[in-house]
């Protein structure tokens, strides 16, 4: 089986700190999501990835070189046309073979293992109560029907997560050039459900498989959000504070020096970062960050920062000073 993730995304969002580093590497739970993403399809058995690149994308190269050993080709995505068209890019890279797409800020629980054996196409799918905000599946004795992008009217209540099973690449490829050669948008972009929509008018089948969770990493509250509920599914790692209390769930990194300070509950402390007679819960602090004499909560600190006696809830980017 092989992969493709697109991870070419700006975040907008998440500014400021996307104007540094690639949404799909900002650290949640003590790692990145495209960390998470990766570890979950392990039990896959993928034996290549195509990673759909764009904004900072030589730090995804980066990152993925230096801390996997799967083999991955990339692909540049110059614009943003939408995600079929970041799908269309990985072409040259593919085989004729299965195909599991997942999009670079998806963090999901699921059992994977259930597209190994399968014979149909599959989509991820989560019951929501907001369907306009999603692409969502329409279905018929289990079978989709019909794929609808963010609709107006409520015509089904389940979202497609961003996982997507593909039985055939080369019927996918299809799908996704021949919607792009035709012009066809929705909201100004090439929409994968409408290529998946063609798959359908042509008769390919589609199925459903639920996710048991659907962790949202758009904006910095739904960030601190998954960082929450990630931490109480792992149990954290503490680290090694000196004179310090910690409340759990967190994840210290073991070359942060933290001390004198109390960390948690839902804290992530990533590397290098240090933390001195500082109070901090619900909070991400990104690495080599310095934190001194501050009480903080439900706030994202960047890269390099440096937060000085300012008790209060921040958001601040990479190499920021903040101080009283």
């Amino acid at each position: 089986m092989q992969a493709i993730i697109p991870v070419a995304g700006i975040g907008t969002r998440l500014r400021p700190h996307t104007f540094t580093t690639p949404k799909a590497l900002l650290n949640v739970a003590g790692k990145p999501m495209l960390g998470h993403i990766l570890d979950r399809l392990e039990i896959l058995d993928i034996d290549r990835i195509v990673l759909i690149t764009g904004y900072l994308g030589e730090q995804i190269i980066d990152y993925v070189s230096n801390e996997y050993s799967f083999n991955v080709r990339y692909a540049h995505q110059k614009s943003m046309e939408g995600l079929a068209d970041a799908v269309n890019l990985a072409a040259p890279h593919l085989r004729e073979d299965k195909t599991i797409v997942v999009l670079g800020d998806t963090l999901f629980d699921a059992d994977l293992s259930v597209l190994r054996n399968t014979e149909s196409n599959m989509i991820a799918v989560q019951e929501v109560t907001d369907p306009e905000r999603f692409g969502v599946v329409v279905l018929k004795d289990d079978s989709v029907t019909r794929l609808i992008e963010k609709p107006q009217d409520p015509v089904s209540n389940l979202a497609i997560v961003g996982v997507y099973y593909f039985r055939s690449s080369s019927i996918l490829m299809n799908a996704t050039s021949r919607l792009i050669i035709s012009g066809q948008r929705t909201r100004g972009e090439f929409q994968l459900t409408d290529a998946m929509q063609l798959m359908l008018d042509d008769g390919e089948k589609f199925g459903i498989f639920r996710v048991r969770k659907w962790f949202d990493c758009g904006k910095p509250e739904t960030l601190l959000e998954t960082n929450r509920s990630l931490l109480e599914e792992s149990g954290g790692y503490q680290g090694n504070p000196i004179d310090s209390k910690i409340i759990p769930p967190v994840f210290i990194h073991d070359s942060a020096q933290v001390t004198n300070s109390v960390i948690g509950p839902y804290v992530s402390i990533c590397e290098n970062v240090v933390l001195r007679r500082t109070v901090i819960s619900n909070s991400i602090v990104f690495r080599s960050a310095r934190i001194e004499n501050t009480v903080l909560n439900g706030s994202l600190v960047g890269e390099n920062a440096v937060v000085s006696n300012h008790p209060n809830e921040i958001n601040i980017g990479d190499s920021s000073l903040l101080k009283n």
